[in-house]
């Protein structure tokens, strides 16, 4: 009995948040079955002709576009990803289980992870079932995400990091592991480029499941350090920061740009007393708790990216959800050495100022219950337990797998990566912490910031120059942060 109480504890936080108008149980969703569980690999095969192989390329040949250059006018049918590269969609034929998908789109992703790939067959995909055959569905669904793992030596970061977020009560992705092989007749013959995380895309089909329904306005922000920012109150300047996916209602517009306002400029009487009318605050904060457990700066804590902003209509409150996790568990060297980030403040994790994460923290109301979730997941899911299980399990289903694409690689004597400051499956700059020790220092931080007795880290400002700080880890030691409890705190212990 003892140990079913905190576990009635998160189950009842749960309840809360999903009995709110506007949510959905997930009890009944169908779609994805045949795909996705935590340990799973399933059969990929990918059929195009060298036309269409050749078509996958970017025209620039991955060099990098705007922001680090003058701009240039992108291609119609191209995704353009953050550092410019514009990926073309081209086609082929996917089977799965025995059924094939003819025309099925098909391109590269990625921002970093594209270029650490460069001179790998085994890049980042997105598939999408009807963007040429309309109706056309795998499992139910009609886009999926195929993730090299590039910056992952373990290959097991996002499959882990998403289960948590999910067992945390965040809507979020679920994951496979995918063997893909691939056929180009006359280059390739049923090779097998490798192992990969196949993840569910953020599309009308996942807001139904987790949602009453998809029409709510959908955004996946870039560039938002700082949190949501006001822009005035023209439409055009959201619309390059907040990528809407589909074109919204002039409501939805309105109801995004009032949020920033209340976020930039309200008082503070002002914003203690609407923000509940704009953000479901209970979710909000489940999302940054999850996120700071794992590490995850290379998210809304940091760049103010990888994440989706969905307005819901049953409750026009908006709700955040994580996206590309292959960078937690204190990967992502822009906001510090894993050393540092393995301790991560509980109190301020987020790289410099968030407007909105600093006004909520300064609402004692807000801040506890954020503590509270902290303690209720460090209790639950985010144990030594549960995540060495979780951890064991895609360990397991990856062995195989892993050493058969590592004798494909080998074979095809591919080279390193794209010379972005790492090596092929080394982790992004060279920077990796084992996921076990990941997971014993992380516990042992938290439960020593809520005791008092620490204060961890706090990550600097990061960017590529003023007013971000520079790219790069920030310069060692930790700072200060207002408000933790306790008076005193230790540095991190280098044998722990």
């Amino acid at each position: 009995m003892i140990r079913l109480l905190p576990c009635l504890a998160i189950l009842v936080s749960l309840l809360t948040v999903f009995a709110t108008p506007g949510y959905a149980a997930e009890s009944n969703v169908t779609s994805g079955d045949r795909l996705f569980g935590l340990a799973k690999v399933v059969q990929f095969q990918l059929t195009m002709n060298e036309r269409q192989f050749a078509a996958l390329a970017p025209a620039s040949g991955g060099q990098f576009g705007p922001g680090f250059g003058p701009p240039r006018p992108q291609e119609e049918g191209t995704h353009r990803n953050t550092f410019g590269v514009d990926f073309p969609w081209s086609q082929c034929d996917l089977s799965f289980e025995g059924e094939t998908l003819k025309d099925v789109g098909i391109r590269y992703k990625g921002n970093y992870t594209f270029l650490a790939a460069a001179r790998s067959l085994k890049k980042s995909f997105k598939l999408d079932m009807n963007r040429n055959v309309s109706g056309q569905k795998l499992d139910g669904l009609t886009m999926l995400n195929l993730h090299s793992g590039v910056s992952d030596p373990t290959r097991a970061r996002e499959s882990l990091s998403y289960a948590f977020f999910r067992n945390a009560g965040v809507p979020t992705p679920r994951t496979c592991l995918a063997e893909v092989t691939l056929t180009v007749p006359g280059k390739y013959e049923g090779e097998l480029v490798g192992v990969y995380t196949l993840v569910e895309q953020v599309n009308k089909g996942f807001l139904k499941q987790h949602f009453q329904d998809g029409k709510g306005m959908l955004l996946k922000p870039e560039g938002l350090q700082r949190g949501p920012a006001y822009l005035g109150s023209a439409w055009k300047a959201y619309e390059d920061r907040y990528k809407p996916e589909d074109k919204p209602t002039n409501e939805q517009k309105n109801r995004l740009i009032e949020f920033t306002q209340l976020i930039s400029e309200a008082t503070d009487e002002v914003f203690a007393r609407d923000v509940g009318t704009y953000l479901e605050i209970e979710a909000f904060l489940r999302f940054i708790a999850a996120n700071t457990l794992l590490s995850n700066l290379d998210s809304y804590l940091g760049y103010g990216h990888n994440y989706y902003l969905y307005l819901v209509p049953g409750t026009n409150r908006f709700v955040f959800i994580p996206w590309d996790l292959d960078l937690s568990l204190a990967t992502w060297p822009a906001a510090g050495t894993p050393e540092q980030l393995v301790e991560l403040s509980i109190h301020h994790p987020h790289a410099g100022e968030n407007r909105l994460l600093d006004r909520l923290f300064a609402i004692d109301e807000h801040k506890q219950r954020y503590l509270t979730i902290i303690r209720e997941l460090t209790s639950t899911c985010f144990t030594k337990g549960k995540l060495v299980e979780d951890l064991a399990a895609i360990e397991g289903a990856l062995k195989e797998p892993v050493a058969k694409e590592d004798r494909a690689v080998a074979a095809r004597k591919e080279g390193g990566g794209g010379g972005f400051g790492s090596s092929f499956g080394g982790g992004q700059f060279g920077q990796s912490m084992p996921p076990r020790r990941f997971i014993e220092k992380r516990i042992q931080s938290v439960a020593e910031q809520l005791a008092g007795t620490s204060r961890g880290f706090e990550p600097k400002p990061i960017g590529f120059g003023p007013p971000g700080g520079g790219f790069g880890p920030p310069a060692g030691g930790f700072r200060p942060v207002p408000g933790a409890p306790g008076k005193g705190f230790s540095p991190p212990r280098k044998d722990r």
